[in-house]
């Protein structure tokens, strides 16, 4: 097969399968690019394609290429270099000539893997020349056109999953677990604390994903009572609305308590040594998923299979008519990631 692994579920194009059965080795690659501009929860997932890349491809200088509005917990501590192109809150400030110039700034790569799928990385894969540009389109017309490899992306399939199979077309077969580069819960988890932690998050980039207050005080309060041997800590945000001002009456119970917003490294960390993280379709969950902490996913606005790991103890609580999840569906997702057997799946 030559460097190219796939039968069929992708696309490569004849320049594309030309390059990789006449010159292609992964020793020979000197410079890929990485685009990903998203928010913190879409920036630790990629984190292990990066650690993957840099094992396929072992002479390369991996450099990553995020967005200015979206820089909180970019990898950047896994790449090389890191480039930032102008986000959307400078849409109106720059000039034609200044866009071009953002466009324009990648040097020539041996490959991009545009794990953005953004106008501006579109842009910036058109502008750059690499001789493979890899992409995972939900838009077909881009194969062939924008890039010249692909693979393809489905809602049922997790992201990264995507990500890893852009490596997989090219003969690299991944670890597992997968290593995020982070903090492991596999490792830094006490099973004889006395009080385990129990996190809840419940903020996101946009407040449609998430619970309404009095929603997630009646369940928090269903909890403390429901799991009596656990410290029950709410995780509060940067913005107004991921306060936890509303759940101070809570803090009467010896079990209950508010932490307010932490650095991302220290976060990690209290995370990592948390028995279980519940929250909805946010950065915080990822957080976990990427410390291999069991997880309970709270989903009614967002497609959960895109975002949840083919491996761990990570609980998906929905109902298939999108509603919202009530207070005791959560808990029973909490029974099940707190069962015994299912610690350490």
């Amino acid at each position: 097969m030559q460097h190219l692994w796939f039968e069929r579920g992708a696309y490569a194009s004849k320049q594309a399968r030309r390059y990789i059965a006449n010159d292609f080795s992964p020793e020979k690659i000197q410079k890929i690019a990485v685009f990903r501009h998203a928010a913190l929860g879409d920036q630790v997932i990629v984190r292990p394609f990066l650690i993957e890349a840099r094992k396929f491809f072992p002479n390369a200088k991996i450099t990553l290429v995020g967005v200015s509005n979206y820089q909180y917990g970019t990898p950047s501590d896994l790449a090389d270099e890191t480039l930032f192109m102008q986000g959307k809150h400078r849409k109106n400030e720059l000039t034609l000539k200044e866009r071009i110039a953002d466009f324009t700034q990648l040097e020539e790569q041996d490959i991009i893997f545009d794990l953005a799928g953004t106008n501006r990385s579109y842009w910036m894969t058109l502008f750059s020349k690499a001789k493979l540009k890899f992409g995972f389109p939900y838009k077909p017309y881009l194969c062939g056109t924008l890039y010249n490899i692909a693979v393809f992306r489905s809602d049922y399939q997790p992201e990264l999953e995507c990500m890893l199979d852009m490596l997989k077309m090219l003969g690299h077969n991944p670890r597992r677990p997968l290593d995020f580069g982070y903090p492991s819960h596999l490792d830094l988890f006490d099973q004889q604390q006395s009080m385990p932690k129990v996190l809840y998050f419940n903020g996101a980039s946009t407040q449609s994903k998430i619970l309404s207050k009095e929603q997630m005080k009646a369940f928090i309060e269903q909890a403390i009572v429901r799991f009596p041997d656990y410290h029950h800590v709410y995780l509060e945000g940067k913005n107004t609305f991921e306060k936890g001002e509303f759940l101070s009456v809570l803090e009467t119970n010896d079990n209950f308590s508010i932490q307010p917003c932490l650095p991302l490294e220290q976060l990690v960390e209290l995370v990592a040594e948390a028995r279980l993280v519940v929250a909805p379709d946010t950065g915080v969950r990822n957080v976990a998923i990427s410390t291999h902490t069991p997880t309970v996913g709270i989903f009614y606005s967002t497609v959960p299979f895109r975002y949840t790991p083919l491996d761990g103890n990570h609980q998906i609580v929905m109902n298939a008519d999108g509603t919202v999840p009530n207070s005791e569906q959560i808990i029973a997702g909490m029974e099940a990631a707190l069962e015994p057997q299912a610690a350490y799946c």
